[in-house]
């Protein structure tokens, strides 16, 4: 075997490299445990007194890091200076835009809440309409915030290419966000990276990190709501295919009919559209026995579950949404998959973050991509 050395390159570490991976253990610190002393910081990371002084002096320069001022201290000597993250350095920020309504979210470095607003997004709002209420709503919370934004996510109903960043308006989509460039508005108040994906990704990344998924490398994600989606983790990462489409359960078919048609039949849509009508479905469970119509709606959702989990061999399934909700439905539906699973120890769980999941894993790709770009340029 050649080894590094061997080969012409040095096999220990650069000097460069080594203080580049100090000051990660030095920050991973500051962002876990929050405000700390040097001694602190040397006695949790293995590192020297000598060498987290090193580390503090290289990342204050960057701005990230200040020394918070502290009491003096009722015993004589030396105060301790205490170290932490720099509100004034930035923050990341997050937006949805799905069904009927829009929220933005700022949070500092560590995952501080500092900013969150809503609003209603009518069906009736003209495309200029929507771009200047998404625009007022990303500048309102930047300028709120008050620093430099590092990193901007989005998240919306329709699948996202990821390669162009731009929405894939699907036959028939139930939301018509993918009109406006979120991407673009948000490079207009962001001077960091930016990334749109679908909501269920988002939710599914969500739950996979935080959620009741936690952990968990093999997971299916079903959304059952105003549209019907899926998100899929494999090895650990969330898949999303080449074109954005990885999930899309509405445009199943089975016997020539897609599934949301095969839904729409068994319920019914919401007025002058091909979304389900929420309440509607829920009203099929609100009976005892449970109607005809609500078996048949309950099948063929399972149907194509069972379908896609025979062929992705998750360990676990995540229902999520509101129909999703009533415990009418999950025995039902848990009733109607079994048999057509080959693995008979698939775990059915149901979401912990509910709707909030979206925004949530948007929130946490937001800051995973704001440490990477500081990283990939730190020191360069």
């Amino acid at each position: 075997m050649i080894t590094a050395a061997a080969s012409g390159t040095s096999a220990r570490p650069l000097p460069q490299t080594l203080a580049t991976a100090t000051d990660r253990r030095f920050l991973q610190h500051l962002l876990e445990h929050g405000p700390s002393s040097r001694t602190a910081i040397a006695a949790s990371t293995g590192l020297s007194r000598p060498t987290a002084s090193e580390a503090a002096t290289r990342l204050s320069e960057t701005g990230l890091l200040r020394t918070i001022e502290t009491p003096p201290a009722k015993k004589r000597g030396r105060i301790p200076e205490i170290y932490d993250l720099d509100p004034a350095y930035g923050h990341t920020l997050s937006l949805t835009a799905a069904a009927g309504r829009t929220r933005v979210q700022t949070h500092d470095l560590r995952g501080t809440l500092l900013y969150d607003a809503a609003l209603d997004l009518p069906d009736s709002m003209t495309r200029g309409e929507l771009e200047r209420t998404l625009r007022d709503l990303v500048t309102a919370a930047v300028d709120a915030t008050g620093s430099p934004c590092l990193a901007a996510t989005a998240s919306q109903g329709n699948p996202v290419d990821p390669a162009t960043q731009r929405p894939v308006v699907l036959p028939a989509s139930a939301f018509p966000e993918g009109r406006v460039d979120v991407s673009a508005l948000l490079r207009e108040v962001c001077s960091g990276p930016v990334r749109l994906d679908n909501d269920v990704n988002w939710a599914t990344l969500a739950e996979q990190r935080i959620g009741v998924a936690r952990g968990i490398d093999e997971l299916l994600l079903v959304y059952l709501g105003p549209g019907i989606g899926a998100g899929l983790v494999m090895s650990g990462t969330v898949q999303r295919g080449r074109h954005g489409m990885v999930g899309e359960l509405s445009y199943l078919r089975s016997g020539g009919r897609t599934l949301i048609s095969q839904l729409l039949e068994h319920s019914r849509a919401a007025p002058g559209s091909d979304r389900l009508d929420v309440p509607a479905c829920l009203s099929l469970f609100a009976t005892t026995p449970a109607a005809d119509n609500a078996r048949l709606f309950v099948e063929a959702i399972a149907q194509q579950i069972g379908n896609i989990a025979a062929i992705t061999d998750p360990q676990a399934l995540v229902l999520s949404g509101p129909i999703a909700e009533g415990s009418t439905f999950t025995q039902m539906f848990a009733e109607a998959l079994q048999p057509l699973l080959l693995d008979a120890d698939l775990e059915v769980l149901a979401s912990a973050l509910g709707e909030d999941a979206p925004l949530i894993g948007a929130s946490l790709a937001a800051r995973d991509m704001a440490e990477a770009h500081f990283w990939s340029s730190y020191r360069s």
